[in-house]
């Protein structure tokens, strides 16, 4: 039998405020194959930067993660605000979260977080000659050290799980790939001239 995508026969909030909707559906897997409740999640999508400098240092934030219960170095980013360009929300979360900018962009990819829960996408962009020219100004929520780190310290931080957000982490190693063969690197952006996030 060939595969076919599941049919959503009913579906009922279970939460529903600014920040996340969580839904019950009842689905069929298959003719006669019923999960109830089936739950899903979700969110806005999440941008994040990996951000380097002249000398090939990436710029990370760490911040405390409560469901982790961990402090974790991270990528600088956020959420889109709805129907904000991606990449204006990476140089927006870019300069709020660490006070950097830069002047050359390139889109390194667009997955999702978590296929079977979760309807948001995770997208990632690679920021070089990255330079910090004011002070964070990040949201009211958010208390956070920023630090370069040279790659081998952030492959030690990957190993030892300080640097441990598995999307972050994987988008990562995208780079470094791409970054080991410039010409499969993606081209640069056009970023607007007129803007102060540039």
């Amino acid at each position: 039998m060939p595969l076919q995508p599941w049919k959503k026969l009913s579906s009922r909030d279970i939460v529903r405020d600014r920040w996340v909707r969580l839904r019950a559906d009842r689905v069929e897997l298959a003719p006669g194959c019923i999960a109830d409740p089936y739950y899903i999640l979700e969110e806005p999508a999440w941008v994040h930067v990996l951000a380097l400098d002249a000398d090939q240092r990436l710029l990370l934030v760490r911040q405390y993660r409560y469901g982790a219960g961990a402090f974790l170095w991270e990528l600088p980013g956020g959420n889109a605000d709805a129907g904000e360009d991606p990449f204006v929300t990476a140089r927006r979360e870019l300069r709020e979260e660490t006070g950097a900018v830069a002047p050359t962009w390139r889109h390194l990819g667009r997955w999702f977080a978590n296929p079977a829960r979760q309807n948001n996408r995770f997208e990632a962009f690679l920021a070089t000659d990255t330079r910090i020219v004011a002070a964070p100004a990040p949201d009211a929520t958010e208390a956070l050290e920023t630090r370069w780190f040279t790659l081998a310290e952030t492959d030690a931080l990957v190993a030892s799980g300080e640097f441990g957000n598995v999307m972050h982490v994987g988008a990562y190693y995208r780079a470094r790939h791409l970054l080991s063969t410039p010409d499969a690197l993606p081209p640069p952006l056009p970023v607007p001239s007129d803007k102060p996030l540039a």
